[in-house]
């Protein structure tokens, strides 16, 4: 699953487990539950720590895009987006069968 998640950050690079595994795993995280919302605090004490802060955030903004977007879906939709977007490098820019008009928003940045 690490490596989907790394997929949304940089999806031309093969990241290895033993080298990512560690920096990601070097951060602290704290579930906030305020009007009705979770929000997930994450503190990181990792010495790159500005890169993976900068990644964690650009990662974090697109699932809630595509949270926003496929509210309405169904799992399998959901999961053939994520799939979608973290593997588009190499399906070359086709989509995975089942997705809605919708999908267009977040496949096509």
């Amino acid at each position: 699953m690490r490596y989907l998640y790394v997929r949304f950050f940089d999806e031309e690079h093969h990241r290895e487990v033993i080298r990512s595994r560690p920096m990601l795993m070097q951060g602290v995280g704290r579930a906030v539950q305020s009007g009705g919302r979770r929000i997930v605090k994450v503190s990181i004490v990792h010495e790159k720590q500005e890169s993976i802060a900068q990644a964690v955030t650009l990662i974090s903004n697109e699932l809630q895009q595509i949270r926003s977007i496929t509210e309405q879906w169904t799992p399998t939709q959901c999961w053939t987006l994520l799939l979608t977007r973290i593997l588009r490098r190499w399906l070359g820019g086709k989509w995975l069968p089942g997705l809605p008009p919708e999908a267009e928003l977040v496949l096509s940045g």
